[in-house]
């Protein structure tokens, strides 16, 4: 009968309750012949991969799914998914850990078969109620092994965290926001997240003991519909989680292409003026890629 139920689920079928036949095609299978049920299986299986090459969007910028860059730091592709999350379900932020992405999608169309091979897990995506409190502790924890690659570290949308760091592990959150305000210990918030952290995994103890609010289905399949949505991915929104380096009492930015001066102060809610008198800095308009600026005002 289990077999009967999958073959079912699989195939536009109808199976009589006194019969042990079934039709596809106008051709009857008798499910007792274990010839006839192995060529269902392989026309079935023929099908699932005709569908698995089905276009669902395109890409004109490669999405960064690399386990040296999603597990380090933010990827675009990470901001992708999440993003997909953020769209589909009643949740502020949606945050899951890099061990949920595979690999990268290179430029050009989309199929299926990239996103199940991207994010081959099944998870399902899981909506939340915690503590605000609770998940500072968890993105505390998500971000404690920064520069080395874990498999736990962040991929978030709907929020940002700009956190210390240095060559002791001794990484701390600076500042975390949840819709560009901070987040409150005693506030709750809701949460989209895939099902093996919501379950706890990779040390997320404060997801395993929140309340549950909703099963939004499978995160591949949320891809999917997204991307179908947006048709063609252009751009992914980037400047998510920012690492500092705490050297003595100070925290550092090291300055990145296309920065400015006014960019940079924004960034980190300061003042040029306060930028410019903390690193000794005469013209605002003398900065370049990979300086080093203290950042007032952050501790």
């Amino acid at each position: 009968m289990f077999l009967a139920v999958f073959l079912i689920f699989w195939s536009p079928l109808l199976l009589a309750e006194d019969d042990p036949s079934i039709e596809l095609n106008g051709k009857s299978i008798n499910l007792e012949d274990d010839e006839q049920i192995m060529e269902l299986k392989n026309e079935i299986e023929k099908k699932s991969e005709l569908e698995k090459d089905m276009i669902v969007g395109s890409t004109v910028v490669f999405l960064n799914g690399s386990e040296d860059q999603i597990r380090s730091s933010e990827s675009n592709l990470g901001n992708l998914i999440t993003d997909a999350i953020l769209a589909e379900v009643n949740a502020e932020l949606a945050f899951i850990n890099s061990r949920t992405i595979s690999r990268s999608i290179d430029k050009g169309l989309i199929s299926v078969r990239d996103v199940k091979e991207s994010i081959p897990a099944k998870d399902e995506v899981i909506v939340k109620k915690i503590k605000g409190s609770a998940l500072l502790k968890s993105l505390q924890h998500a971000v404690s092994k920064y520069p080395e690659t874990a498999g736990f570290f962040p991929q978030l949308s709907g929020g940002r965290i700009i956190f210390g760091w240095n060559s002791n592990f001794e990484n701390d959150i600076v500042r975390a926001e949840v819709n560009s305000k901070l987040i409150r210990g005693e506030e709750y918030y809701l949460i989209g997240t895939n099902d093996s952290l919501a379950a706890g995994g990779d040390g997320f103890e404060e997801f395993k003991e929140a309340e549950e609010v909703e099963n939004a289905g499978r995160l591949d399949e949320i891809l999917i519909d997204y991307l179908q949505q947006e048709e063609i991915i252009d751009k992914v929104e980037m400047g998510r989680i920012i690492p500092l380096r705490r050297i003595g009492g100070n925290l550092i930015y090291r300055v990145e292409q296309g920065d400015y001066l006014y960019s940079i102060a924004q960034k980190f809610s300061t003042t040029v003026e306060g930028i410019m008198k903390a690193n000794g800095i005469e013209n605002r308009n003398l900065i370049y890629q990979g300086q080093d600026l203290i950042i007032p005002g952050l501790r």
